[in-house]
């Protein structure tokens, strides 16, 4: 398994309690990967908060839709006041929760809040020649933190994954030279009709929280 940077040892002895997912590219699954990230925490048992950031406050929505059904979502979601969204998401980890936060696109501001009070920042990425190329400037915003912070880790999640088509595999083996989960979440059509529902198909997500709790050297 890849370590969240390679050639970097772990510098968490504690279980990560912060991890945002951030892209300045827009359409990449951000808040489908949050909501099913922040079930499968809930599921080993701990109490998640999904920090909604983005201006479309899409897990938001989310929510409300479930609420309109009656279903009990596994967590709950709270709007992220972008202002000081770094003191929120720390007083409620410090509280116990465990914070996903759902960063917006095109957003430098908040994706560099987010990425430094995080324990772990997680870039989702489409498999396509675009999403590849659009990755860059998200790295490079990264690298610089990385370079200023005294602690950062970051990993590239494939999203979408299609084992049917050459380029998801071509797209994959790009990835292999930059900081990345060795977990693909895989293209399923139940991803796309859980919205406003309690997501169910948890097993890649659940592969993601361990890889990611193994790499940083806490308990699976």
């Amino acid at each position: 398994m890849a370590t969240i940077v390679p050639g970097v040892p772990a510098q968490l002895s504690a279980r990560p309690r912060i991890i945002a997912l951030t892209s300045l590219k827009g359409g990449v699954g951000k808040t489908t990967l949050t909501m099913h990230l922040a079930a499968a925490i809930a599921q080993t048992g701990e109490s998640v908060v999904v920090l909604d950031a983005d201006e479309e406050v899409s897990a938001l929505r989310w929510q409300q839709h479930a609420q309109a059904e009656g279903v009990t979502l596994p967590f709950r979601v709270q709007a992220a006041d972008r202002n000081s969204l770094m003191r929120q998401a720390r007083q409620l980890a410090q509280a116990g929760q465990t914070v996903v936060i759902d960063t917006p696109p095109n957003n430098r501001e908040v994706l560099k809040s987010a990425a430094t009070v995080a324990d772990v920042v997680l870039v989702p990425v489409l498999p396509t020649g675009m999403d590849i190329d659009r990755l860059a400037t998200t790295l490079e915003l990264l690298a610089d933190l990385e370079a200023a912070l005294p602690r950062f880790n970051y990993a590239i999640v494939l999203n979408r994954f299609d084992a049917r088509k050459g380029m998801a595999h071509e797209a994959n083996a790009a990835l292999n030279s930059h900081p990345r989960l060795d977990t693909v979440v895989r293209s399923l059509s139940a991803y796309e009709k859980v919205f406003g529902g309690s997501p169910t198909e948890l097993a890649q997500f659940r592969e993601i929280w361990d890889e990611i709790l193994g790499a940083m050297g806490g308990p699976a």
